[in-house]
């Protein structure tokens, strides 16, 4: 034990935090663009069978598609030891290594994106899902300490291409005054090794514009940026989705009729009113239509989506890139579903 703390002080000796960046959030919130999240893969249960689709093709696609940002989810309560110190493993993160690595190479900002503790959350586990024997504080107290490692891990990558997101759609026992809690405490093990780093944090209820209402964030911290995701109409974007009850039933749903994309434009306007109330930027982290859906509809949800996100001046981030479900890119035949991607990066 003494021996790998004392390897870890050296390191951190060694490795100096990234330089400061003169942006502010709201720029940083600009640049981040167009983005897509690389779902499917690193936050799957399968983890690391499916961690060979993160090739450096992959990242090329992104931007030759004409997208700025890749959000990547990662499931790393399932890759951490479940007795302290929780140690993160070693061959797992080799692969976030290399995702940032080849964002980086192809000039693209990455998001590492911590997602789904359904522990910590109060949820169900997965298959292959390891149970810590902790109590609910115990939990929260291992994700900060599983933090602690990410963020000395990357503490000296670029603080405008390299963006750390606290957690993915609280809710649950992670959810309002707990999630305010964990939020300015993960905060402070971040700023010990990352004090300029850009930091997204999600708004409560699933990242909803109506969990806005309870957030709390640090008044002092200028270098975040808040996310919310929005499925709405969700009888047309999640029908006959396997992982939600009943919504076999919404196969056919159309779209866009105006009542739809009423459905689409009250969150985002819930969202605008509260950035400017709080002077904090938006990010709109997750938005989309799965497959099931009607091919043309997607696509015409898809480009009003972007429209209507960019027109309050949000950022933003399609659910996902690669897969049959979602994503624009076929990554098995390495082509574009074109009229998808033209929708989301085209003119």
């Amino acid at each position: 034990m003494k021996a790998t703390l004392l390897a870890l002080t050296l390191l951190l000796v060694a490795t100096p935090a990234a330089a400061q960046s003169p942006r502010t959030a709201e720029e940083q919130t600009v640049a981040l663009g167009r983005g897509v999240n690389f779902g499917g893969i690193l936050e799957a249960p399968d983890a690391v069978d499916r961690a060979k689709h993160l090739d450096r093709s992959l990242f090329k696609a992104v931007r030759q598609g004409g997208f700025a940002t890749v959000r990547l989810p990662v499931r790393f309560s399932n890759h951490a030891g479940l007795t302290a110190p929780y140690a993160l493993d070693e061959g797992f993160m080799r692969h976030v290594d290399e995702a940032v690595k080849s964002a980086l190479a192809e000039d693209l900002t990455i998001i590492i994106d911590f997602h789904h503790y359904r522990q910590m959350d109060g949820d169900p586990l997965d298959a292959g899902e390891g149970r810590a024997d902790l109590s609910d504080d115990g939990l929260r107290e291992r994700f900060r300490l599983i933090w602690q490692q990410i963020a000395e891990r990357y503490r000296s990558e670029p603080v405008e291409k390299v963006l750390f997101e606290i957690y993915n759609e609280p809710h649950g026992k992670t959810d309002g005054d707990v999630w305010n809690q964990l939020v300015a405490d993960t905060l402070a093990v971040i700023r010990k090794s990352n004090p300029d780093r850009f930091v997204i944090v999600d708004a409560g209820n699933w990242a909803t514009a109506w969990g806005l209402e309870t957030l709390e964030l640090p008044q002092d911290d200028r270098r975040l940026i808040v996310s919310v995701h929005n499925y709405a109409p969700f009888e047309f974007t999640m029908q006959g989705a396997s992982w939600i009850e009943n919504s076999a039933g919404w196969v056919g749903t159309p779209c866009c009729s105006k009542a739809q994309i009423a459905k689409i434009n009250e969150p985002l306007d819930i969202a605008l009113e509260w950035s400017r109330d709080y002077n904090r930027p938006i990010f709109l982290g997750e938005f989309g239509a799965n497959s099931i859906a009607g091919y043309e509809d997607r696509v015409r949800y898809a480009r009003i989506m972007r429209d209507e996100a960019e027109k309050r001046g949000f950022s933003w981030a399609w659910w996902d890139f690669s897969s049959d479900e979602f994503g624009p890119w076929d990554y098995l035949a390495k082509k574009w579903r074109v009229e998808l991607r033209d929708a989301l990066t085209g003119k």
